[in-house]
């Protein structure tokens, strides 16, 4: 009876983190096609989306970085309940208000809701699950992603405000706020460890060999995930002359092919080594990426796209999932927290940077940066996976299995 309880409320909370990734996908999705309406309305150009990114960047970091600290001064589901409500309410200020500034101070307090919801479910997920069950968790923030791009391009179609989204999107996470309130009890980061060790020294974890490599890795996967999404939509609109409700569902099919993959890669996983999966992946996102940037047609550049969202599915999943195996659970949490920091980082600036490269050398140069982040990303995976091999696994504490060597 007791093992019986345990699971369905195991079963509880891996319903409620789907949720909670969902909802990280959801304000991800809805920018990408907004934002040309969010500057027309607040008279800023469209390669001022940095502004935004950085803004929401800052307070992602803000909380990424600090969550096993908070986590020792509050509960981890009364965090989640939190950071839901902030990004409710942040949203619902992207939605009503007619200030730039204060569009800039919504966005720092997504972020900050965003970071917290992120890092404490990666941690718990990755000393709870296999790199196929957060595979499957990940692909759930895709259903958020391509759930944006669709609800907001069912807005313009049937002639609603682009906001109306925005607005349906707060309430969600509002509804997800008062779902971990109500839950807050049963959320714990390990059964088995005091919280002391969820949050040991920065300086002790950033000395591992691997560390540095690692979060350079997740800054350019992630500037080129989110690069992708925002501004996929802009490229085929202002330099491919696509409909604008055209270029939507490609938006939609590209955040959806992300989902496929990693709902996919979850089984694959099963049979496959991490690093073979890896390997592929890395590969995958280079060939989409010069499909997309020779524009030799409009086939040729949806193929692309998708294959471009498809191979990214595994990456970031299964790089989060090793990492408790291969640094040991004392240093997981502050790990994780640098590489969703990193990703973050990446997220913000890759993105805001093509921007600025479009004032001199035109929107196609944007699909040029993905295809030279992808080549970076394999090479410094071949990089760090020699590190792994070079790794003396009694330096950290762990055994050599338990390293992720013999994966």
């Amino acid at each position: 009876m007791k093992n019986l309880k345990a699971s369905r409320h195991n079963l509880l909370l891996i319903i409620i983190s789907y949720l909670a990734f969902i909802s990280l996908g959801l304000p991800d999705g809805l920018l990408g096609v907004c934002w040309p309406f969010i500057s027309e309305r607040h008279s800023m150009p469209l390669g001022s989306l940095g502004i935004l990114l950085i803004g929401f960047v800052a307070g992602y970091l803000s909380t990424s970085s600090t969550t096993g600290k908070i986590l020792s001064w509050i509960p981890l589901g009364m965090l989640l309940a939190i950071s839901c409500g902030l990004t409710g309410l942040s949203l619902l200020a992207f939605a009503y208000s007619s200030h730039w500034f204060l569009i800039i101070i919504a966005s720092y307090f997504l972020g900050c809701g965003g970071g917290a919801i992120d890092t404490a479910i990666n941690v718990f997920a990755a000393s709870k699950f296999s790199a196929s069950v957060v595979n499957w968790l990940h692909a759930f923030y895709g259903v958020g992603a391509t759930s944006g791009p669709v609800i907001i391009t069912w807005m313009l179609t049937n002639d609603q405000g682009w906001y109306n989204g925005y607005i349906s999107v707060a309430a969600v996470q509002i509804v997800l706020a008062l779902v971990f309130l109500l839950t807050f009890k049963y959320w714990k980061l390990s059964s088995e460890q005091e919280p002391e060790q969820h949050s040991g020294s920065w300086t002790e974890a950033s000395r591992l060999p691997f560390v540095w490599i690692t979060i350079l890795i997740f800054f350019l996967y992630t500037g080129l995930e989110i690069g992708v999404g925002q501004w996929i939509f802009t490229i085929l609109t202002e330099s491919r002359n696509v409909p604008a409700e055209k270029a939507g569902l490609w938006t939609s099919a590209y955040w959806g092919s992300l989902t496929v993959g990693r709902i996919l890669f979850g089984f694959i996983l099963t049979r496959l080594r991490v690093h073979t999966v890896l390997l592929g992946a890395f590969a995958g996102v280079i060939i989409g990426a010069l499909l997309l940037a020779v524009n030799q047609n409009h086939l040729l550049s949806l193929t692309g796209l998708l294959l471009i969202g498809f191979s990214n599915a595994p990456i970031f999943p299964c790089l989060i999932s090793i990492t408790p195996k291969r640094v040991g659970e004392k240093h997981s949490a502050n790990i994780i927290g640098f590489q969703i920091s990193a990703a973050m980082i990446g997220g913000a600036v890759l993105p805001g940077l093509a921007g600025v490269l479009t004032n001199s050398f035109g929107w196609e140069i944007i699909p040029l940066t993905y295809l030279i982040q992808a080549i970076l990303l394999l090479s410094l995976y071949l990089i760090s996976s020699q590190l792994y091999r070079n790794l003396k696994p009694a330096s950290v504490g762990i055994s050599k299995q338990d390293a992720g060597l013999s994966e």
